[in-house]
């Protein structure tokens, strides 16, 4: 199977760096990234039918990477998921299926928890990766079958 992700970093300062998994097994690791251009990530994998994880993780953000001021953000540090394709099959209606486990900074994550705010353990819907984290989507192959049995779904 040939994997094609397209996508989009945006940050200031350092470029993000992400790990691309495939069922837990490292593929990829991406860390240099042009601001605000697409990248394309391709690869080869062998998978056998049955069901599949795709990770994406992002990886050194500090807190740092990301400035408030007045208690909004002015600048930060953001990768884009813009487009899975598997086996020449866009897979872009069924992205937000995906969870993105963040692993929050500290002392923001205290602070939210001192104040009542527990920030979700996980985000679906979610294709922006602001924190570090791990962004997981679960799949099949047959791919074809997959998506259209996920797609009808949607409609």
């Amino acid at each position: 199977m040939k994997f094609d992700l397209k996508l989009q970093a945006k940050f200031w300062r350092n470029s993000p760096s992400l790990i691309i998994k495939l069922n837990d097994r490292t593929l990829e690791k991406v860390d240099n990234f042009v601001n605000n251009q697409t990248t394309h990530i391709s690869f080869d994998a062998d998978l056998n039918d049955g069901e599949h994880q795709l990770t994406i993780e992002r990886v050194n953000k500090s807190i740092t990477d990301t400035v408030v001021k007045d208690s909004k953000i002015i600048k930060d540090s953001t990768v884009d998921i813009l487009d899975v394709i598997i086996d020449k099959i866009s897979i872009d209606a069924l992205l937000n299926h995906a969870n993105f486990f963040p692993k929050y900074p500290e002392p923001w994550l205290s602070q939210q928890k001192q104040t009542g705010k527990e920030p979700p353990a996980s985000y679906n819907y979610c294709r922006t990766l602001h924190h570090n984290g791990e962004w997981k989507l679960d799949f099949a192959n047959p791919v074809h079958i997959w998506f259209f049995q996920n797609i009808n779904v949607q409609i």
